[in-house]
């Protein structure tokens, strides 16, 4: 396989952006800093001036795909004045940040060791950045429906499922799909994603 080049000065990141595309593909199994260096067409030893040890580099890859999956969240919301309009946004957002990078997902949600608590309240548990702002628009969408704070959590786990399932899909290298995966997003957002007091128990 021919090395990834990268430029003068920019070596970490491409060693985070390697790092992410072989461990979403291999698992924690087949990663190491030795793997990437070679697939980066760089010594074994470059890495180590950027990173201790593969948990530094661990942690660097989290710390590289939270920061642009939140800022793209937060852009996708700014000035939506209207709740509905402002979750449609949002979810617009999450599916193309992981088209734009479909080995993201598989990494940040199954290798990188993230913590979402869904739940607010918990004082041992940070709350995770992305989730944070697709909690806050959440609320604020139910509050506008008139929906009850005691199904605050059941109403965020149904939005969170409808648009991550989309996202999961995508970013599957054993599903091919030739639509518009934001337009099955606003589908599911008009035919479901409507709901009131009355369809909750």
């Amino acid at each position: 396989m021919k090395p990834k080049p990268y430029h003068h000065g920019d070596l970490r990141n491409t060693l985070i952006e390697t790092g992410i595309e072989l461990i979403s593909k291999e698992g924690l199994g087949g990663f190491s800093l030795r793997k990437i260096a070679a697939k980066c067409g760089v010594s074994h030893a470059a890495p180590y001036s950027h990173f201790k040890d593969m948990q530094e580099l661990l942690a660097a890859m989290a710390d590289h795909v939270t920061e642009q999956f939140t800022a793209s969240l937060q852009e996708s919301i700014e000035g939506q004045s209207d709740p509905m309009s402002a979750m449609e946004k949002l979810g617009t957002a999450y599916i193309a940040f992981f088209e734009q990078h479909p080995t993201y997902l598989p990494f940040l949600f199954f290798q990188s060791g993230i913590i979402i608590q869904v739940d607010e309240g918990a004082e041992d548990v940070p709350p995770y950045p992305p989730f944070a702002v697709f909690r806050q628009t959440g609320y604020r969408l139910f509050r506008s429906l008139g929906l009850p704070p005691e199904l605050d959590g059941t109403m965020l786990m149904a939005y969170w499922s409808l648009v991550h399932g989309v996202a999961s899909l995508l970013s599957s290298s054993g599903i091919r799909y030739s639509g518009n995966w934001q337009k099955v997003w606003q589908i599911i957002l008009q035919s479901g994603g409507t709901a009131n007091e009355t369809d909750c128990p």
